[in-house]
């Protein structure tokens, strides 16, 4: 019995939402919000994640400060966190990075790329077992 790893997304756009719902359902159980705020209540509410993307330019809570409440957190500094953005700029993916996303990707995006992202991050930061049983 395979258990399904668990991906939270987090973004103000309901297209973009669905997309990567649609695509990553089938291996991953995924969770949807709309901004960073109901990210983080979901999370606090007791729900764990095993992966979180999330919008870079967000209303309430945007992809820079929750990624920054994310990694000061004991309970949540370890989780992989993939940045999406409608902005090209070195400068917001450099600091993305720096303050701990593990990657920052630019929408549009082939939802292929973003699958294959997670299953790279996940290589490294999981064990093997968790990994190989999706």
């Amino acid at each position: 019995m395979n258990k399904k790893l668990k991906l939270l997304i987090i973004d103000d756009e309901a297209s973009i939402r669905k997309v990567l719902e649609h695509f990553l359902n089938k291996e991953f159980e995924v969770t949807a919000k709309n901004d960073g705020m109901e990210g983080m209540s979901w999370l606090e509410a007791g729900n764990d994640t095993d992966f979180i993307i999330a919008d870079l330019n967000m209303p309430n809570l945007n992809g820079k400060e929750f990624t920054k409440v994310i990694r000061a957190s004991n309970l949540y500094a370890d989780l992989p966190i993939i940045i999406l953005s409608g902005t090209d700029e070195s400068k917001e993916r450099i600091e993305c990075l720096n303050i701990g996303a593990d990657d920052f990707m630019l929408k549009p995006f082939n939802p292929m790329e973003v699958h294959a992202k997670i299953k790279a991050i996940l290589r490294r930061v999981k064990p093997k077992s968790i990994v190989d049983s999706y």
